[in-house]
Order: structure tokens, then sequence, then C-alpha cells
């Protein structure tokens, strides 16, 4: 018996991979493509349509471009604006694709939405959890682990247990050459030309004053452009000599850019909020946090889990953290839970 499930198409080889292996699967299969950002009837756009009418599946697109401002690129510019490294799929993902693909779902009686994102969800007794996909270079369970664990039930994730290499052999014996041979953007959707200057037009003029730039002994080294431009653990595009400097802090109050000569620290404690806790995630265990997306991951303590505050200690050396990056905590694959880190205790005296 047929099921109804509809497909997130963004005109990419991975989510027509994804409509195509499901319709095979014996799926009725639905495409619908979200406009978030740009102009009517881009190209992605053009390309989704087309990739839908190859796949004989019933294409909708939705005008998602006001939901997309206020939930995901007035809290960037904001965040950034406060000196803070927020990230937008992470932000996207709940509040705006996932949350459109159900509404539109629900009002066309289709039980099940798809994506094609390289992540699992496993099946926990009654509960289902996110995982790792498992080609871990396009593992995307970072991004997504802020999807309510309700929702799991009713997403699948067709790649997940795929590598890319796999799918682009799949998409190539029914989708247009184009298609299988099409880049990966590298850039943030709604910023082709990159996130720095697409917020250089909404950045406040006071928030990109220049600063000193000083180091953990306190000595003066240089001059920054605005406190808004670097991230913690940033190494490139600082301008000074006497390198490596990697960027360590911020001090928004008095405009200082802070920089180490190294980028490992030992930062003791992090702490998140806005966490997402998982029946995973238990209070002294020890997990494997990622602060980034595709980075590696390092050993953390559980020491406080509230309804609003998350607090890991680090158990070895880490990497330098950055406030607004979410921190999420896996058991070996499965994400057990997370937040957005809003502070870490760095061994720094400066920042103190």
């Amino acid at each position: 018996m047929e099921k109804k499930i509809l497909v997130g198409m963004s005109g990419g080889v991975d989510s027509a991979a994804t409509a195509l292996l499901l319709k095979r699967d014996g799926y009725d299969v639905y495409g619908l493509y979200l406009h978030l950002s740009g102009p009517e009837n881009s190209l992605a756009q053009q390309q989704a349509c087309e990739l839908a009418q190859k796949l004989h599946i019933p294409f909708i697109t939705l005008d998602g471009r006001d939901i997309f401002t206020q939930r995901v690129l007035s809290l960037v510019v904001s965040e950034y604006a406060r000196g803070l490294t927020p990230n937008p799929c992470i932000l996207c993902n709940p509040a705006v694709k996932f949350r459109l693909l159900f509404k539109v779902a629900e009002e066309k009686n289709i039980p099940l939405v798809a994506t094609g994102h390289y992540a699992r969800i496993l099946s926990n007794n009654d509960d289902f959890v996110l995982a790792r996909g498992r080609d871990i270079k396009k593992d995307q369970s970072y991004m997504l682990y802020r999807l309510p664990m309700e929702w799991l039930r009713s997403i699948r994730f067709p790649l997940g247990n795929m590598t890319k290499a796999e799918v682009r052999e799949i998409a190539s014996s029914k989708l247009p050459l184009w298609v299988v041979k099409k880049e990966e953007s590298q850039d943030v959707c709604f910023a082709p030309q990159g996130l720095m200057l697409f917020l250089r037009k909404y950045i406040r003029e006071e928030t990109s004053l220049p600063g000193s730039i000083v180091d953990g002994d306190g000595h003066v080294l240089g001059k920054h452009q605005g406190l808004w431009r670097y991230t913690i653990g940033q190494r490139k595009g600082l301008g000074l000599s006497g390198g490596p400097w990697f960027v360590v802090g911020k001090n928004l109050a008095h405009n200082i850019l802070y920089v180490s000569n190294t980028r490992e620290h030992h930062p003791g404690f992090i702490q998140c909020v806005h966490p997402v806790i998982s029946p995973l995630l238990k209070l002294g265990e020890i997990y494997m946090a990622q602060h980034r997306y595709r980075t590696t991951p390092f050993p953390v303590k559980v020491v406080s889990i509230g309804e609003d505050s998350l607090r890991v200690q680090v158990v070895s050396e880490s990497p330098m953290v950055a406030p607004g990056q979410s921190l999420v905590l896996y058991n070996r694959d499965v994400v057990c839970g997370g937040g957005i880190i809003i502070s870490s205790e760095e061994v720094f005296p400066c920042l103190t």
C-alpha cells in the first residue's frame, strides 16, 4: 500500500535522489520547494520543478520568505551585532524548513516528510533519536539537533545510510546529468556572495567601529575593524605580525578583541542556553561534544541540566568555542542533547 510523503526539494542532487529513492520504495511522493530568499522563480526553483517533472511527482511551491526573515535573518543580524556567531541552518531547520514542511503535509493530508540530509533516525524503545549519517564527511546531524523528538517519528532521511558517491551513482540512472554533476554550494543560502557582505548591509555603524586587538599580557597588537567581523578561533584576516594569532574573546563594552598564540585551551566549563535534552542525556555522564559543523568532537561531562540551561565540564584540552554556536552532545553516533553556547570559562587572564 502506497504511503504519501512530502519531500523538500531544493534543485540539488541530494533532494532529487531522496525523491527518487522514496518513489522506488513505493511511496506516493510529492515535492515541495520552499522559497525562503531571493527573487521569484529563481534558478533553484526552476531546477526543482524540472526534477519533479522528470520524476513524475506533483510539485508545490511555498513562499516562506516572511517567516524566514522573522525567524532566521533578523536573529542572525541581531546576534552578530551582539558579538555572537549564530549558525543560520541550525536556526532555520526547526523554526522554518521542517515547520513549513509539516504545515504543508498537514494541509495535504500527507503523513510523512523527507529531506536529503545525511543523518539517520533510530528507534529507541518507543522514542526516536537522531544519529550521525553513515558518510562522516557529509553527516548533518549537528545541523538537525534542535528538531523536536516528536517530529522524528514522521521524518525520513533516505540518504542517511549512503555516501555521497553512492547518491550520485543512483541519481545518474534516472536524473539529468546536470544535477548529478552539480557543485554543492559553499555559501549560506541567503547570502550567495558571502555572509560578511550580507551582514555589512544590516549591522549598525556603531557596531563596526575599529578597536584594539589585545593579547593575553594586555599588549595592544593592532586594530580590529568591528567586533562582529570576528569569530572565536579565527586565525586569518587579523593583520598581525609575530603569529600565528587566534581570536579568543571579545569585550563589547570596551570594543576590544582578544587574541592568543594558541588555539587550544581548556575552558573548564561551557554554559549553554535553550537546551535540547533527550532522555539519553544523563547528569554526570561523559559525552563527545561537537562545537561546530565538521569539527572533531571532544569529551565533556554533563554537570547541570535545567529547563533553560545546560552546563558541561571539559574533560581534556579542547578547541576554543564561540558563543552563539551550538554544542551538540553525542553518545557514539547518537545525538543526546545540546544547546546554544553562551559562555565558557577560558584560561585567559584578560577575559576575567
